[in-house]
């Protein structure tokens, strides 16, 4: 084999291999959703990232533009992260555009789903590689209207205790008004410092007095009794020397 065969034959396979390079850049993910369905022009119908329970089914539809003839998988992971679904699609195809859409749905209502509660994860894998991703929250409605009802009771209970709050505030302010008053008589009434310091000073002289008079007291008590024992002991010389002249 000559050099200019082997540079054909290299040639070729590298144009070859550019080709396929541009088919698969060529499929992007163009648009996804959660929706219950699809309409006849492949358009997404029943949009919604949270359903109720008692709903019959949920699905993921995904928009391709220029989609390979590859293998497509969607795949169900519920809340507990325990994959519950794992599905092989196939396009169906917009009829005169260049585009399509793969669709996958799970039973709610008529399946162990409606008791898996929470966050569920979609994905579509497109010949084993990760392409698309999204979630959808499945509810209780029962529990929604507990929900609700609790936190109805919890407002019930934070307007109560903002009325008791506001009844408590208005009788605060009814003593601070009160207290205020009764502060302006006090300061209507009370003297000014001379007034104290008189009042100082008067308070000392009678104390002084006071003590004086606890002293004076004292002596002169014992003056009366000094008086009273010398008046005794006549009375007792009197009556003895009467007794003697008798």
């Amino acid at each position: 084999m000559n050099k200019h065969k082997l540079s054909i034959i290299i040639l070729a396979a590298l144009t070859l291999i550019m080709l396929g390079t541009v088919v698969t850049q060529a499929q992007t993910i163009q648009d996804s959703t959660i929706c219950y369905g699809y309409t006849t022009d492949l358009q997404p119908k029943g949009i919604g990232s949270t359903v109720f329970n008692y709903n019959e089914k949920v699905g993921y539809w995904v928009k391709i533009q220029t989609p390979p003839s590859v293998e497509y998988r969607i795949v169900w992971t519920d809340p507990n992260d325990v994959q519950f679904r794992s599905q092989a699609v196939t396009v169906v195809p917009k009829i005169g555009e260049n585009w399509g859409i793969v669709f996958d749905s799970i039973n709610i209502a008529e399946s162990t789903v409606k008791n898996k509660l929470g966050v569920w994860k979609v994905q579509l894998y497109i010949d084993h590689e990760l392409k698309s991703e999204s979630q959808v929250q499945i509810i209780s409605y029962e529990n929604l209207l507990s929900n609700i009802q609790n936190i109805q009771n919890q407002i019930a209970d934070i307007v109560q205790e903002k009325d008791l709050l506001l009844a408590q505030n208005a009788a605060l302010e009814v003593s601070l008004q009160s207290l205020q008053v009764n502060y302006q008589a006090l300061q209507a009434q009370a003297g000014t410092s001379s007034d104290y310091e008189k009042i100082q000073q008067d308070y000392d002289a009678l104390k002084a007095d006071y003590d004086a008079l606890k002293a004076n007291q004292g002596s002169t008590r014992t003056m009366m009794y000094a008086a009273i024992v010398v008046a005794l002991v006549s009375v007792v010389v009197a009556v003895y020397f009467g007794a003697m002249k008798k």
